[in-house]
Protein backbone atom coordinates (compact mmCIF):
# COMPACT_ATOMS: atom_id res chain seq x y z
CA UNK A 1 0.00 0.00 0.00
CA UNK A 2 1.34 3.40 -1.07
CA UNK A 3 2.04 6.16 1.98
CA UNK A 4 -0.12 8.34 0.69
CA UNK A 5 -3.05 5.79 0.84
CA UNK A 6 -2.11 4.53 4.38
CA UNK A 7 -2.26 8.28 5.69
CA UNK A 8 -5.65 8.73 3.99
CA UNK A 9 -7.00 5.06 5.59
CA UNK A 10 -5.43 6.46 8.89
CA UNK A 11 -7.34 10.30 8.61
CA UNK A 12 -11.00 8.74 7.74
CA UNK A 13 -10.50 5.89 10.11
CA UNK A 14 -10.02 8.68 13.01
CA UNK A 15 -12.74 10.85 11.03
CA UNK A 16 -15.33 8.20 10.73
CA UNK A 17 -14.63 7.45 14.67
CA UNK A 18 -14.66 11.32 15.98
CA UNK A 19 -17.80 11.55 14.30
CA UNK A 20 -19.65 8.36 15.51
CA UNK A 21 -18.27 8.89 18.55
CA UNK A 22 -20.18 12.23 18.63
CA UNK A 23 -22.68 11.36 16.62
CA UNK A 24 -23.46 8.28 18.89
CA UNK A 25 -23.29 10.32 22.50
CA UNK A 26 -25.75 12.99 20.59
CA UNK A 27 -28.49 10.72 19.06
CA UNK A 28 -28.84 8.88 22.39
CA UNK A 29 -29.26 11.55 24.37
CA UNK A 30 -31.93 12.98 21.75
CA UNK A 31 -33.64 9.68 22.05
CA UNK A 32 -33.40 9.07 25.49
CA UNK A 33 -35.11 13.18 26.24
CA UNK A 34 -38.28 11.88 23.83
CA UNK A 35 -38.16 8.37 25.78
CA UNK A 36 -37.70 6.72 22.33
CA UNK A 37 -36.36 3.58 23.95
CA UNK A 38 -35.78 -0.11 22.70
CA UNK A 39 -38.40 -2.44 24.10
CA UNK A 40 -37.75 -4.58 26.51
CA UNK A 41 -39.60 -8.34 25.34
CA UNK A 42 -39.73 -11.78 26.11
CA UNK A 43 -36.91 -12.20 23.25
CA UNK A 44 -34.62 -9.01 24.66
CA UNK A 45 -30.90 -10.21 25.65
CA UNK A 46 -30.80 -6.27 27.75
CA UNK A 47 -32.98 -5.23 30.82
CA UNK A 48 -31.32 -1.34 30.98
CA UNK A 49 -32.60 1.72 28.66
CA UNK A 50 -31.10 1.39 25.36
CA UNK A 51 -32.11 3.00 22.07
CA UNK A 52 -32.09 2.30 18.43
CA UNK A 53 -30.15 5.24 17.31
CA UNK A 54 -26.76 3.48 16.25
CA UNK A 55 -27.84 2.43 13.44
CA UNK A 56 -28.60 6.20 12.54
CA UNK A 57 -25.31 8.19 14.29
CA UNK A 58 -23.62 5.04 11.52
CA UNK A 59 -25.52 6.24 8.47
CA UNK A 60 -24.89 10.04 8.98
CA UNK A 61 -21.09 9.22 9.41
CA UNK A 62 -20.89 7.13 6.15
CA UNK A 63 -22.50 10.01 4.50
CA UNK A 64 -20.20 12.89 5.74
CA UNK A 65 -16.72 10.55 5.13
CA UNK A 66 -18.39 9.85 1.67
CA UNK A 67 -18.94 13.59 0.65
CA UNK A 68 -15.68 14.63 2.39
CA UNK A 69 -14.00 12.25 0.16
CA UNK A 70 -15.72 12.94 -2.51
CA UNK A 71 -15.31 16.76 -2.56
CA UNK A 72 -11.05 15.75 -2.38
CA UNK A 73 -11.76 13.53 -4.89
CA UNK A 74 -10.35 10.55 -2.93
CA UNK A 75 -13.67 8.44 -2.88
CA UNK A 76 -15.55 6.72 -5.59
CA UNK A 77 -18.72 4.98 -5.04
CA UNK A 78 -21.06 4.30 -8.00
CA UNK A 79 -24.04 5.93 -7.75
CA UNK A 80 -25.97 2.92 -8.19
CA UNK A 81 -25.08 1.46 -5.50
CA UNK A 82 -25.18 4.77 -2.85
CA UNK A 83 -28.62 4.59 -4.13
CA UNK A 84 -29.32 0.76 -2.84
CA UNK A 85 -27.89 1.72 0.47
CA UNK A 86 -29.78 4.96 1.23
CA UNK A 87 -32.97 2.80 0.03
CA UNK A 88 -31.71 -0.18 2.60
CA UNK A 89 -31.02 2.51 5.44
CA UNK A 90 -33.98 4.62 5.26
CA UNK A 91 -36.00 1.65 5.58
CA UNK A 92 -34.16 0.99 8.41
CA UNK A 93 -34.61 4.07 10.15
CA UNK A 94 -38.29 3.50 9.54
CA UNK A 95 -38.97 0.39 11.03
CA UNK A 96 -36.50 1.65 14.18
CA UNK A 97 -38.54 4.39 14.66
CA UNK A 98 -42.37 3.46 13.71
CA UNK A 99 -42.05 -0.59 13.00
CA UNK A 100 -42.73 -1.36 9.65
CA UNK A 101 -44.15 -5.02 8.65
CA UNK A 102 -41.46 -7.09 7.02
CA UNK A 103 -43.36 -7.70 4.03
CA UNK A 104 -43.05 -3.82 3.29
CA UNK A 105 -39.02 -4.00 4.46
CA UNK A 106 -38.99 -6.69 1.80
CA UNK A 107 -40.00 -4.80 -0.71
CA UNK A 108 -37.45 -1.76 -0.05
CA UNK A 109 -34.88 -4.79 0.20
CA UNK A 110 -35.70 -6.33 -3.49
CA UNK A 111 -36.12 -2.96 -5.26
CA UNK A 112 -32.71 -2.30 -3.58
CA UNK A 113 -31.45 -4.73 -4.88
CA UNK A 114 -32.58 -3.86 -8.61
CA UNK A 115 -31.20 -0.57 -8.02
CA UNK A 116 -28.04 -2.17 -7.21
CA UNK A 117 -27.73 -4.37 -10.56
CA UNK A 118 -27.36 -1.00 -12.22
CA UNK A 119 -24.15 -0.28 -10.70
CA UNK A 120 -23.22 -3.50 -13.53
CA UNK A 121 -21.31 -5.13 -10.40
CA UNK A 122 -23.56 -8.38 -9.98
CA UNK A 123 -22.68 -12.37 -9.62
CA UNK A 124 -22.10 -13.31 -13.25
CA UNK A 125 -20.01 -16.10 -13.19
CA UNK A 126 -20.29 -19.63 -10.22
CA UNK A 127 -16.38 -19.70 -10.58
CA UNK A 128 -16.73 -23.31 -10.88
CA UNK A 129 -19.45 -24.21 -8.43
CA UNK A 130 -21.67 -27.40 -9.03
CA UNK A 131 -20.03 -27.39 -12.76
CA UNK A 132 -21.28 -23.86 -13.80
CA UNK A 133 -18.87 -20.25 -14.89
CA UNK A 134 -20.14 -17.89 -16.74
CA UNK A 135 -24.13 -17.52 -16.37
CA UNK A 136 -26.59 -15.45 -18.51
CA UNK A 137 -27.59 -12.05 -17.54
CA UNK A 138 -30.89 -12.75 -16.60
CA UNK A 139 -30.20 -15.82 -14.08
CA UNK A 140 -26.98 -13.53 -12.62
CA UNK A 141 -29.78 -10.85 -12.05
CA UNK A 142 -32.20 -12.88 -10.28
CA UNK A 143 -29.33 -14.61 -7.97
CA UNK A 144 -27.82 -11.37 -7.08
CA UNK A 145 -30.95 -10.12 -5.73
CA UNK A 146 -31.76 -13.65 -3.94
CA UNK A 147 -28.22 -13.11 -2.47
CA UNK A 148 -28.58 -9.23 -1.82
CA UNK A 149 -31.26 -10.20 0.23
CA UNK A 150 -29.95 -12.85 2.35
CA UNK A 151 -26.87 -11.36 3.35
CA UNK A 152 -29.19 -8.35 4.04
CA UNK A 153 -31.66 -10.43 6.40
CA UNK A 154 -28.73 -12.47 7.95
CA UNK A 155 -26.53 -9.71 9.47
CA UNK A 156 -30.25 -8.13 10.84
CA UNK A 157 -31.12 -11.74 12.21
CA UNK A 158 -27.79 -12.09 14.69
CA UNK A 159 -27.83 -8.52 15.31
CA UNK A 160 -28.91 -9.86 18.76
CA UNK A 161 -26.12 -9.64 21.00
CA UNK A 162 -23.84 -6.40 21.94
CA UNK A 163 -20.90 -6.36 19.64
CA UNK A 164 -21.87 -9.36 17.67
CA UNK A 165 -23.05 -7.51 14.22
CA UNK A 166 -20.17 -4.90 14.53
CA UNK A 167 -17.10 -6.89 15.51
CA UNK A 168 -18.23 -9.53 12.24
CA UNK A 169 -18.26 -6.68 10.22
CA UNK A 170 -15.15 -5.09 10.88
CA UNK A 171 -13.14 -8.51 10.53
CA UNK A 172 -15.02 -8.41 7.10
CA UNK A 173 -14.03 -5.37 6.45
CA UNK A 174 -10.32 -5.45 7.58
CA UNK A 175 -10.21 -8.70 5.56
CA UNK A 176 -11.41 -7.31 2.37
CA UNK A 177 -9.80 -3.97 2.71
CA UNK A 178 -6.70 -6.04 2.72
CA UNK A 179 -7.96 -7.48 -0.62
CA UNK A 180 -8.73 -4.16 -2.25
CA UNK A 181 -5.42 -2.62 -1.29
CA UNK A 182 -3.78 -4.88 -3.94
CA UNK A 183 -6.36 -5.74 -5.94
CA UNK A 184 -8.41 -2.22 -6.96
CA UNK A 185 -9.02 1.03 -5.95
CA UNK A 186 -12.68 0.11 -5.99
CA UNK A 187 -14.22 1.89 -2.85
CA UNK A 188 -11.12 1.58 -1.17
CA UNK A 189 -11.67 4.64 1.80
CA UNK A 190 -15.19 3.27 2.44
CA UNK A 191 -13.51 0.41 4.32
CA UNK A 192 -12.17 2.77 7.04
CA UNK A 193 -14.83 5.04 6.99
CA UNK A 194 -17.26 1.91 7.93
CA UNK A 195 -14.72 0.66 10.32
CA UNK A 196 -13.99 4.27 12.40
CA UNK A 197 -17.83 4.47 12.36
CA UNK A 198 -18.25 0.94 14.10
CA UNK A 199 -15.20 1.81 16.37
CA UNK A 200 -17.64 4.83 17.59
CA UNK A 201 -20.72 3.05 18.23
CA UNK A 202 -18.99 0.38 20.07
CA UNK A 203 -17.89 2.53 22.37
CA UNK A 204 -21.87 3.18 23.08
CA UNK A 205 -22.87 -0.30 22.40
CA UNK A 206 -20.41 -1.09 25.82
CA UNK A 207 -21.82 1.43 28.19
CA UNK A 208 -24.47 0.39 30.13
CA UNK A 209 -25.12 3.67 31.12
CA UNK A 210 -25.84 5.32 27.58
CA UNK A 211 -26.48 2.06 25.72
CA UNK A 212 -27.08 2.01 22.05
CA UNK A 213 -28.17 -0.50 19.76
CA UNK A 214 -27.11 -0.71 15.95
CA UNK A 215 -31.22 -0.83 15.24
CA UNK A 216 -32.53 -2.25 11.71
CA UNK A 217 -30.82 0.76 10.37
CA UNK A 218 -27.44 0.03 11.25
CA UNK A 219 -27.63 -3.52 10.56
CA UNK A 220 -29.62 -3.49 6.87
CA UNK A 221 -26.96 -0.44 5.94
CA UNK A 222 -23.99 -2.81 6.81
CA UNK A 223 -25.38 -5.78 4.96
CA UNK A 224 -26.45 -3.62 2.30
CA UNK A 225 -22.65 -2.55 1.45
CA UNK A 226 -21.56 -6.26 2.57
CA UNK A 227 -23.69 -7.58 -0.24
CA UNK A 228 -22.05 -4.91 -2.40
CA UNK A 229 -18.43 -5.99 -1.87
CA UNK A 230 -19.26 -9.30 -2.17
CA UNK A 231 -20.61 -9.05 -5.15
CA UNK A 232 -17.59 -6.85 -6.56
CA UNK A 233 -15.73 -10.22 -5.44
CA UNK A 234 -18.32 -12.43 -7.59
CA UNK A 235 -17.62 -10.55 -10.57
CA UNK A 236 -15.35 -11.57 -12.94
CA UNK A 237 -14.47 -8.91 -14.54
CA UNK A 238 -12.94 -7.88 -11.38
CA UNK A 239 -9.00 -8.78 -9.93
CA UNK A 240 -8.74 -10.42 -6.82
CA UNK A 241 -5.18 -11.05 -5.41
CA UNK A 242 -6.24 -14.72 -3.74
CA UNK A 243 -7.58 -16.27 -6.85
CA UNK A 244 -4.13 -18.21 -7.36
CA UNK A 245 -4.92 -18.97 -3.36
CA UNK A 246 -8.76 -19.76 -2.91
CA UNK A 247 -12.38 -20.16 -4.66
CA UNK A 248 -13.72 -16.75 -4.79
CA UNK A 249 -17.22 -18.46 -3.85
CA UNK A 250 -15.34 -20.36 -0.70
CA UNK A 251 -13.53 -17.62 0.43
CA UNK A 252 -16.84 -15.12 0.41
CA UNK A 253 -18.59 -17.50 1.98
CA UNK A 254 -15.82 -17.95 4.64
CA UNK A 255 -15.88 -14.15 5.07
CA UNK A 256 -19.23 -14.17 6.47
CA UNK A 257 -19.91 -17.57 7.46
CA UNK A 258 -21.46 -17.19 10.82
CA UNK A 259 -24.54 -15.33 9.38
CA UNK A 260 -25.19 -17.84 7.31
CA UNK A 261 -24.88 -20.77 9.17
CA UNK A 262 -26.66 -19.34 11.81
CA UNK A 263 -29.53 -17.74 9.87
CA UNK A 264 -29.59 -21.21 8.20
CA UNK A 265 -30.09 -22.92 11.28
CA UNK A 266 -32.75 -20.87 12.88
CA UNK A 267 -34.69 -21.12 9.32
CA UNK A 268 -34.96 -24.87 9.67
CA UNK A 269 -35.69 -24.79 12.85
CA UNK A 270 -38.24 -22.41 12.58
CA UNK A 271 -39.80 -24.79 9.66
CA UNK A 272 -39.20 -28.06 11.57
CA UNK A 273 -41.69 -26.21 14.15
CA UNK A 274 -44.44 -24.89 11.53
CA UNK A 275 -42.89 -21.04 12.51
CA UNK A 276 -42.43 -18.39 10.17
CA UNK A 277 -38.82 -18.13 9.44
CA UNK A 278 -39.05 -14.03 10.95
CA UNK A 279 -40.61 -15.05 13.41
CA UNK A 280 -38.68 -13.39 16.77
CA UNK A 281 -37.22 -16.04 19.03
CA UNK A 282 -34.17 -16.94 20.79
CA UNK A 283 -32.89 -20.23 18.54
CA UNK A 284 -30.30 -18.59 17.25
CA UNK A 285 -26.40 -19.25 18.46
CA UNK A 286 -25.33 -16.75 20.13
CA UNK A 287 -28.76 -17.08 22.31
CA UNK A 288 -27.26 -20.64 23.01
CA UNK A 289 -24.20 -19.31 24.23
CA UNK A 290 -26.23 -17.12 26.88
CA UNK A 291 -29.09 -19.19 27.67
CA UNK A 292 -27.35 -22.67 27.96
CA UNK A 293 -23.98 -21.96 28.65
CA UNK A 294 -24.06 -18.75 30.95
CA UNK A 295 -22.11 -16.96 28.86
CA UNK A 296 -22.67 -12.75 29.05
CA UNK A 297 -22.91 -10.87 25.96
CA UNK A 298 -18.97 -10.30 25.41
CA UNK A 299 -18.27 -13.69 26.33
CA UNK A 300 -20.47 -14.96 23.32
CA UNK A 301 -19.34 -12.17 20.87
CA UNK A 302 -15.72 -13.23 21.67
CA UNK A 303 -16.37 -17.30 21.34
CA UNK A 304 -17.97 -16.51 17.86
CA UNK A 305 -15.70 -13.86 16.68
CA UNK A 306 -12.37 -15.71 17.19
CA UNK A 307 -14.57 -19.45 15.59
CA UNK A 308 -15.52 -17.00 12.94
CA UNK A 309 -11.60 -16.00 12.79
CA UNK A 310 -10.42 -19.43 12.50
CA UNK A 311 -12.69 -20.76 10.48
CA UNK A 312 -11.70 -17.86 7.63
CA UNK A 313 -8.09 -18.55 8.52
CA UNK A 314 -8.64 -22.62 8.54
CA UNK A 315 -10.09 -22.75 4.70
CA UNK A 316 -7.74 -19.90 3.51
CA UNK A 317 -4.43 -22.17 4.36
CA UNK A 318 -6.49 -25.71 3.36
CA UNK A 319 -7.08 -24.37 0.15
CA UNK A 320 -2.99 -23.93 -0.64
CA UNK A 321 -2.78 -27.48 -0.42
CA UNK A 322 -6.45 -29.47 -1.16
CA UNK A 323 -8.58 -29.32 -4.08
CA UNK A 324 -12.02 -27.16 -3.74
CA UNK A 325 -13.98 -30.47 -2.43
CA UNK A 326 -11.83 -31.25 -0.30
CA UNK A 327 -11.56 -28.00 1.47
CA UNK A 328 -15.55 -28.01 2.06
CA UNK A 329 -15.60 -31.32 3.48
CA UNK A 330 -12.97 -30.44 5.99
CA UNK A 331 -14.43 -27.21 6.54
CA UNK A 332 -17.64 -29.19 7.16
CA UNK A 333 -16.55 -31.42 9.40
CA UNK A 334 -14.32 -28.14 11.39
CA UNK A 335 -18.09 -26.85 11.85
CA UNK A 336 -19.34 -29.59 13.21
CA UNK A 337 -16.65 -30.25 15.78
CA UNK A 338 -16.96 -26.33 16.76
CA UNK A 339 -20.91 -26.92 16.78
CA UNK A 340 -20.68 -29.74 19.68
CA UNK A 341 -17.87 -28.53 21.20
CA UNK A 342 -19.09 -24.76 21.28
CA UNK A 343 -22.86 -24.59 20.77
CA UNK A 344 -24.26 -28.20 21.45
Amino acid sequence: MEVELLVYYFLFLFLAAGLSGFLNGYLNTAFNLNKMYDPVTARSSHREKATRSGGLALFLTFCICYGVGKALGLINVNLYALLAFCFVALIGVADDLFSIKYREKFYVQVFAGVVLLQSEVYINNFHGIFGIYEIPYLVGSLVTIFVFVVIVNSLNLIDGIDGLAALLCIKFFIVIGAILSVSSREMELVVPSVVGALIGFLLYNMNPYKKVFLGDTGSLLLGSVIAFYIFYILDDRSFIITDDIISRPLLVVLMIIYPLVDTLRAFAIRAYKKQSPFVADRVHLHHRLIDKKGLNHWQATLIILLTSISILTIGFFLSMYFSLSLVIFFILIYLLILFYLIFK
